[in-house]
């Protein structure tokens, strides 16, 4: 039988402080977030873990 494994895909903490960051600064200076540019950096950020391998 084949072994099947279960991934979990997650944005690592320090991608998910860069975004509060962004936001924020954009916020104070008054500037808008360009959401398409955000997007494409998360895709490449994403992980991912095994999850719960049973053996």
């Amino acid at each position: 039988m084949a072994r099947q494994i279960t991934l979990l895909a997650y944005h690592p903490w320090w991608f998910r402080l860069y975004l509060v960051a962004v936001n924020s600064f954009a916020y104070l200076a008054g500037l808008e977030v360009d959401p398409d540019k955000l997007e494409a950096q998360a895709r490449k950020a994403v992980r991912y873990r095994e999850v719960g391998s049973p053996e």
